[in-house]
């Protein structure tokens, strides 16, 4: 049988981009840590960075050679802006600022400018910026002083940029600036509550698509015409529209959809308005990175995953009527056969309401089966079907998962999402014991044998099943949680805090219901032996969140393992750091929920 160590030595492959040659350069972390690759189509791939920090993101410039990416400093979301010339094996630190962040917008034609948001003036705020990569002058385009602003997409003339003023996860605005006046100009002034996404513009610069949800329960896509100032619909469905992305020529334009978890690739033939039939790729997830089309053909890239297939670069070839995987993952002598695709189910909550499930089950064991419900962070997210080691590990060990999308969850539309805002906060774990109730009664589960775990919101959601209903669990496993909703945001970092009230409850005006919602404040209930997981440098929820949860319940003398990793920050990115940590976290779940090693 695999060891665990096989399983996290499973590498990923995402973010493709297209070189002007046609090669592509992708992220990969078979080094042991995200790094860039590339590779031609048939040919092994070749390592192109051998940095010791996580590459976040990375985009090929204009003239199809140099690359420009992200990279914090363990774990610390301060991400600066670097740049690889072509050809040169050392990149160059272009805003050398371990004080702000920063966030790549892109490229203009001249090779020489980038446009980022920064918050070097201020770090409650994202300034809109440019510089001169030659000289290293920089200038302020917008100064900002309210929400968080992110770039979007720089038009191709390289004169506008779209920005994001996020005011919520699912209350964006999205602003124009001309880089060259400075005069901005906000896009869609209906002021409805609504996300205004992934825009990408035609090829003249005189419009773009997005993705909206504005006065409609799903995102759908539209159409924005600069000079005249319009929205049109132009493709919705009663799921999400989650990327989409504009072909060289303008005439095909991609789009992924969520339908109940699984992504699917549409094609709109923008001159016909129809969809092409194309060839489907496996069932599976696409990457957040999402989707990249050739800049000289009608070849489109993309990443995906399933449960039981980890993440590969896959190709849409419209030319040529063809799909075909870039890269092979090696699978570290485990049998694909052994790996667990989910099935999805769903359940009927306290009030009502129907709430999905995703269901991994062991083949392992004599029928008595523990189960582990692992709860997604967000809590704007959503639990799907993509390959997760640990998951996989446990399952060969004989143990089942659950993965739900309790009330708050995003991909069943708006009002889904909203459930558990503020004051309901506490629906959403009132949804997790309907579950466990269900599991039982169905006969899925045993009372005695159930642990719950999840990291960051999903984190807060185990301490809160642990002290709102401590007699159903027998563990359970806190990664990156929040442990005191008033203390997390007091203590997140600036540029966060503003946008998280939107969901949890403003300092201001809510610290009744957010020391009423908080673990922290009924940590006498807790039971259950925990085991807590924490990156020292994590700016969101900084590990003050852990360390005050652990110290209290070693002072009541409640069994809890406290395993803090100083060069990590929200989550464990380093494969060191998880082959030293997750061993540990399986042998907690064994000894807890008495599962004997095979």
């Amino acid at each position: 049988m695999a060891t665990i160590d096989k399983y996290f030595k499973i590498s990923s492959a995402d973010n493709g981009q297209w070189l002007g040659n046609g090669e592509i350069t992708f992220i990969s972390d078979e080094s042991g840590v995200d790094q860039i690759w590339k590779t031609k189509i048939g040919d092994e791939p070749v390592q192109l960075t051998f940095l010791k920090e996580r590459i976040w993101k990375h985009m090929v410039a204009p003239n199809g050679k140099d690359i420009f990416f992200t990279m914090d400093s363990g774990g610390n979301e301060q991400e600066q802006i670097y740049m690889l010339k072509h050809g040169e094996t050392e990149a160059i630190n272009l805003t050398n600022n371990d004080k702000a962040r920063y966030s790549f917008g892109g490229v203009k034609p001249d090779g020489k400018t980038i446009v980022y948001a920064s918050t070097e003036r201020n770090p409650a705020n994202y300034d809109i910026c440019q510089m001169d990569i030659t000289t290293g002058k920089r200038e302020i385009i917008i100064e900002n002083n309210d929400n968080y602003n992110i770039p979007a997409e720089l038009s191709p003339d390289g004169r506008y940029l779209l920005y994001n003023k996020l005011k919520g996860y699912s209350n964006n605005y999205l602003w124009m600036v001309n880089t060259e006046t400075k005069e901005a100009e906000k896009i869609d002034l209906s002021g409805e509550f609504a996300q205004y996404t992934n825009p990408r513009w035609t090829s003249d610069s005189k419009g773009f698509y997005l993705i909206t949800d504005v006065n409609a329960e799903f995102k759908y896509v539209a159409y924005y015409d600069i000079v005249l100032k319009e929205l049109r619909k132009v493709y919705e469905e009663n799921w999400d529209v989650e990327d989409i992305a504009l072909s060289y020529n303008d005439k095909y334009l991609a789009m992924e959809i969520n339908r109940d978890g699984y992504s699917v690739i549409e094609i709109l033939n923008i001159n016909t308005l129809r969809l092409e039939n194309i060839p489907k790729p496996p069932r599976g997830v696409i990457s957040y990175y999402g989707l990249n089309w050739s800049k000289t053909d009608n070849r489109l890239l993309f990443s995906l995953s399933s449960g039981n297939r980890p993440m590969d670069i896959w190709m849409l070839d419209m030319d040529n009527d063809k799909i075909e995987r870039i890269t092979s993952r090696e699978m570290e002598g485990i049998c694909p056969d052994d790996l667990i695709e989910p099935t999805l189910h769903r359940y009927i909550s306290f009030d009502g309401l129907e709430v999905p499930f995703w269901y991994y089950k062991t083949n392992k064991g004599d029928g008595k089966t523990p189960v582990i419900i692992d709860i997604h962070g967000g809590p704007e997210g959503q639990e799907r079907p993509t390959f997760n080691p640990l998951t996989q590990y446990l399952i060969s060990q004989g143990f089942s998962i659950i993965g739900p999308n309790v009330r708050g969850s995003s991909g069943y539309g708006k009002r889904y999402t909203h459930l558990d805002d503020i004051e309901k906060r506490l629906d959403s774990v009132k949804d997790i014991e309907s579950l466990v109730n269900h599991l039982i009664g169905k006969g899925l589960a045993q009372r005695d044998k159930i642990a719950v775990m999840g990291a960051s919101y999903g984190g807060y959601m185990t301490l809160s099943s642990l002290t709102e209903y401590p007699d159903l669990w027998a563990a359970g496993v806190d990664t990156v949680g929040m442990s005191n909703l008033e203390t997390f945001l007091e203590n997140t970092a600036e540029y966060r805090r503003v946008h998280r009230e939107s969901e949890y409850g403003s300092l201001e005006h809510h610290r009744d219901i957010l020391r009423e919602v908080s673990p922290m404040h009924k940590v006498h209930r807790i039971t259950a032996p925990l085991m807590v997981i924490h990156g020292a440098n994590d700016p969101r929820v900084p590990v003050s969140e852990a360390e005050q949860i652990v110290s209290s319940l070693k002072n009541r003398n409640v069994p809890v393992e406290y395993l803090r990793y100083d060069n990590e920050g929200h989550g464990l990115a380093k494969r060191e750091n998880q082959l030293d940590c997750y061993p540990k976290v399986v042998k907690f779940l064994k000894k807890h929920l008495g599962v004997k090693d095979n």
